[in-house]
């Protein structure tokens, strides 16, 4: 009994792996994609802007074909926008924001050190992060 849960817990675990890796060789695949280029921005923000015309830029901003998501963080000073690079670039978006906003708003660019550290949620010594970085390692090869 114990044996036939160890193979079948085995080859869920190997049918997953299977899958992670087509989906890693998938992603960084050096084939141009077609259709939208979806990029996450943090713009920031010195000055607090009016809570009104912020819902009113922010509802305009989701009707735009090249926005998908907008998330507002007044208390820490930056939003936070899903967007087609295609369509627009962040700093296009900072600069149009920052106008109808009558704020300072910039686009967020991470520091060399922060771009070396990888994706600050996953801890370098995690399984996850080691199984990322094998796969990584295998198709950046090929």
């Amino acid at each position: 009994m114990i044996k036939k849960i160890l193979l079948t817990a085995g080859s869920i675990v190997l049918v997953l792996l299977v899958i992670l890796g087509v989906h890693i060789y998938q992603v960084t695949g050096k084939g141009a994609s077609e259709g939208p280029n979806w990029s996450m921005g943090k713009i920031e923000i010195s000055d607090q802007p009016d809570l009104t015309r912020l819902k009113e830029v922010q509802d305009e901003y989701l009707d735009k074909p090249y926005i998908r998501a907008f998330r507002v963080n007044r208390e820490l000073g930056h939003f936070i926008l899903l967007y087609d690079r295609k369509q627009i670039s962040g700093d296009e978006l900072a600069k149009d924001l920052g106008e109808k906003l009558q704020i300072n708003a910039a686009l967020y660019r991470p520091s060399a050190e922060e771009l070396a550290s990888s994706c600050p949620a996953i801890p370098k010594d995690s399984f996850t992060y080691q199984l990322g970085s094998l796969f990584q390692s295998i198709f950046t090869k090929l």
